[in-house]
């Protein structure tokens, strides 16, 4: 049987393994890939994104708008007009997971994600508030869950905002730099 310690290098070699692979894909397939991508923001632009992002921002899902903002920027659009539209519009998911959360209380999310979660929920927003969401932001850690333990636990709106638009717009300009410099 392996150990935890072993089984996470297992994991860690994995994971690094498909992200090496993922790269050399996207490197080979770049062209059509750019072509397809191109075509998208052409034919439905930064309303679409808008959208996306948002969608993206209120429903845990497995794919993040990270995808989303990397393909537009991949595909010609304007990094800067890309990172702050998808920016705000994940702010505005956030927004409405934090009315979602607000709404549904805490009995909805114990229900979906445990009461284990939900009390570390609670002792994270006691003890930094506006920082979870911040680091949430910029960080995997899942933002739109962040953001409803925010409302369930009546975070001050004004910094959920704010804490939101500015780390996901400076994550979604590193993507989109990063798209632009492939």
């Amino acid at each position: 049987m392996l150990s935890i310690g072993a089984t996470a290098h297992y994991s860690a070699a994995a994971f690094l393994l498909g992200i090496v692979s993922l790269f050399l894909i996207l490197l080979h397939y770049r062209t059509p890939i750019k072509l397809m991508a191109t075509h998208a923001v052409e034919n439905f632009g930064y309303p679409a994104l808008f959208l996306l992002c948002w969608a993206a921002d209120v429903i845990i899902q497995p794919i993040p708008a990270d995808v989303i903002v990397f393909g537009t920027a991949f595909g010609g659009a304007d990094i800067w007009k890309t990172a702050i539209i998808a920016g705000f519009s994940s702010g505005f998911g956030g927004m409405t997971g934090y009315f979602i959360g607000k709404f549904f209380g805490p009995w909805r999310f114990r229900r979906i994600f445990g009461s284990k979660l939900l009390r570390k929920g609670r002792d994270l927003f006691r003890d930094h508030g506006a920082l979870a969401i911040f680091v949430a932001g910029i960080t995997p850690v899942p933002y739109s869950a962040v953001c409803w333990i925010g409302g369930i636990y009546k975070m001050s709106l004004t910094k959920v905002i704010l804490a939101s638009w500015i780390s996901r717009t400076l994550r979604y300009l590193g993507i989109a730099w990063l798209a632009y410099a492939l």
